[in-house]
């Protein structure tokens, strides 16, 4: 269903996926390792959000994937 990403989530979800992705924009990682850049980045964002690790994971998945969907012209922002 990561097509219906977008179409089915209310505008309050969407901005949260936002906010979530511009924490983890501005977190600071390892520039060196990308599986630890990427997991450091997720934890800040849990820690700013006060979320647990998977939810903050779920957050940026999201926001990636709807993002792609607009690329691709499937949704609309």
């Amino acid at each position: 269903m990561p097509e219906k990403r977008g179409i089915q989530a209310t505008e309050e979800v969407k901005a949260e996926w936002a906010t979530a992705y511009k924490f983890y924009l501005r977190a600071p990682g390892d520039r060196f390792d990308k599986k630890k850049d990427r997991t450091a980045r997720i934890d800040y964002v849990a820690q700013e959000m006060k979320l647990t690790r998977k939810q903050a994971k779920r957050r940026i998945r999201n926001y990636e994937a709807w993002q792609r969907n607009i690329k691709k012209g499937l949704v609309t922002p």
